[in-house]
């Protein structure tokens, strides 16, 4: 990695044993403070059950996790066993504790390492040869959006559509894995973020056997939407609906707002439960303003342009 020296630099110290979300939450805000982070990783490596890894492992997770998106923001550096870290005056630095949501602070290194025990099995059919026989990439488009903002509707749309094209391609919808792999979760933001987890890593799998996957989830968080985009990984495109609460609520198809306005449901996503309006999504589809056919066009216009078929 390229070392800038005049950059101002945020340091962040740790074992990384092994490098996880958690931490990575960490680097963000230190980057959010700096131009560049620098990253120091204490020399414990691979001496016990809690320090497995030696330095250049550790570096490889690393690097895996924030080379693509943050390639020149950071360095990384072999230090000693560090115990103490001791100032006298002021100079010129400052100390200072990160402090995140308890979802992100509970993340356990041990718990990490103990699930690394698990062996993933590798495919024998390579993306190279479901490329040739599919003529597409995987990939997943996350469609995101209030309640009756048209997920659903345009999902299986453009389902439809893109299978009569040609395309080997699913729909994932957040009814359906509730009523099935998540019928244990309920709407609290533990579980709300438990629900999005699973689903990524189900459209995750199915991308990577080369389907195109048109996943339909509200996906109410920031956070949550960075998750599922970094559990697919390569292909992932963030389409949001953009309708506003007035329209959805006045459409309401399953009669869920007028339930949560009376009170029967708590915790509703744009009533009781906030949505966080994206500001970063690969495509803005406009459905308060435009008809189905209209946002059909415009999503089907997108997956073509980033999914073309090829005839092999």
């Amino acid at each position: 990695m390229t070392k800038n020296r005049k950059l101002k630099t945020a340091f962040i110290i740790g074992r990384w044993q092994p490098w996880h979300e958690g931490h990575k939450e960490l680097f963000k805000a230190a980057l959010e403070r700096a131009e560049r982070v620098a990253i120091g990783v204490r020399s414990t490596h691979a001496t016990d059950e809690k320090n497995p890894f030696n330095f250049k492992e550790v570096c490889k997770f690393i690097d895996d996790d924030l080379k693509n998106e943050f390639s020149g923001k950071y360095e990384i550096i072999d230090l000693p066993n560090i115990t103490n870290v001791i100032y006298g005056r002021d100079v010129g630095y400052k100390v200072e504790k990160i402090s995140f949501e308890k979802d992100i602070e509970s993340i356990s290194a041990t718990k990490v390492r103990k699930s690394m025990n698990i062996t993933p099995v590798n495919n024998e059919v390579l993306s190279s040869e479901r490329f040739k026989r599919n003529g597409h990439t995987g990939g997943v488009i996350w469609m995101t959006g209030l309640s009756a903002s048209g997920k659903t509707t345009l999902a299986k749309k453009a389902e439809r559509n893109l299978f009569d094209k040609g395309f080997n391609v699913m729909m994932l919808d957040g009814d359906n894995l509730r009523d099935g792999l998540n019928y244990n979760l309920g709407f609290s933001e533990a579980d709300r973020h438990e629900n999005i987890r699973r689903a990524a890593e189900v459209a995750s799998l199915f991308a990577k056997s080369g389907y195109l996957v048109i996943a339909a989830f509200i996906t109410p968080s920031s956070k949550d939407r960075i998750l599922a985009r970094n559990a697919c990984k390569e292909n992932f495109y963030e389409v949001y609906l953009s309708a506003s609460l007035e329209k959805c609520e006045s459409r309401d198809p399953k009669g869920l707002y007028k339930k949560a306005r009376a009170g029967e449901i708590k915790d509703f996503t744009g009533i009781d439960s906030l949505y966080e309006q994206p500001n970063n999504s690969d495509l803005i589809v406009d459905t308060e303003n435009l008809n189905e056919n209209e946002s059909l066009k415009i999503m089907l216009d997108f997956v073509s342009d980033k999914f073309p078929i090829h005839n092999l």
